[in-house]
């Protein structure tokens, strides 16, 4: 992890019709940060992360990816910010097309962008390692894997294109407790062998405790608290995000041994 800003959000804005669903949200992501994006539902995490890739339009502040402003790309310049940008989404099995095998899904960006078949069959075989899902999987269709394995094919397939920054919505909330700590672990060692950042959207401050660096706390569309994400389990600054720690029977049970 580098000091070096990766994202930056100023003073962002979303608005549904006559409803502000996300204002004035500023943080930055440095480079092989994990950082998350902590509260309850309704509180404006997923806004702010569809408004980061593009897929909801921000009314107010800008967004900088690497130093450009990307807050209003659309069309072949959003594309190209995609190559570096990528999301995963809360239910790989509505992310995932039952119709194609696994190789097929992890390849499909990297046909897209260009690959010989060749060369992103080799790709995908290698990103599957990198998951930690065994090699006959890939001639499975995703409706023969568990859920925990399809969250995999789907971070595989965002990883093909070596991104410098995944988005993540939600990414374990569909999963079983010991399989939510598994793919939490995942996005570390992800990171640590790839310097992949992450933004992982998450209700859950217990699981993320363990595996954050750094945490941003919104409620009701509003900034209540960032910082790193030790600090502030340990002496949290405000009342709401001492209510979520407070939440938390043991907040680095689901993690335990990392």
């Amino acid at each position: 992890m580098t000091d070096t800003p990766l994202l930056t959000l100023e003073n962002i804005g979303v608005r549904y019709g006559k409803h502000l669903a996300l204002t004035g949200l500023t943080f930055t992501l440095r480079a092989g940060e994990i950082l998350a994006l902590i509260g309850e539902s309704g509180s404006g995490k997923t806004t702010a992360a569809r408004a980061i890739m593009g897929l909801t339009p921000a009314c107010a502040g800008h967004i900088r990816f690497q130093g450009e402003d990307i807050t209003h790309l659309t069309g072949k310049a959003r594309r190209r910010i995609w190559r570096r940008m990528q999301m995963v989404f809360q239910d790989p099995s509505a992310s995932l097309s039952p119709r194609l095998t696994i190789a097929a899904i992890i390849a499909e960006p990297l046909l897209a962008h260009g690959h010989s078949a060749a060369a992103a069959q080799t790709k995908a075989k290698d990103l599957l390692d990198l998951v930690g899902l065994p090699q006959p999987l890939l001639t499975a269709p995703p409706t023969a894997l568990s859920g925990g394995q399809r969250q995999r094919v789907a971070i595989a397939r965002a990883l093909a294109l070596e991104p410098k920054l995944i988005v993540a919505d939600e990414p374990m909330s569909a999963l079983d407790v010991s399989v939510k700590a598994q793919i939490a672990n995942l996005f570390v060692d992800i990171r640590d062998r790839t310097g992949t950042a992450f933004l992982i959207v998450a209700h859950d401050l217990a699981l993320m405790a363990g595996i954050a660096d750094n945490a941003v706390v919104l409620q009701s569309g509003k900034l209540v608290e960032q910082g790193p994400m030790t600090a502030m389990m340990q002496t949290p600054a405000e009342d709401y995000t001492k209510m979520l720690r407070d939440a938390c029977l043991d907040p680095f049970e689901l993690v335990a041994g990392r």
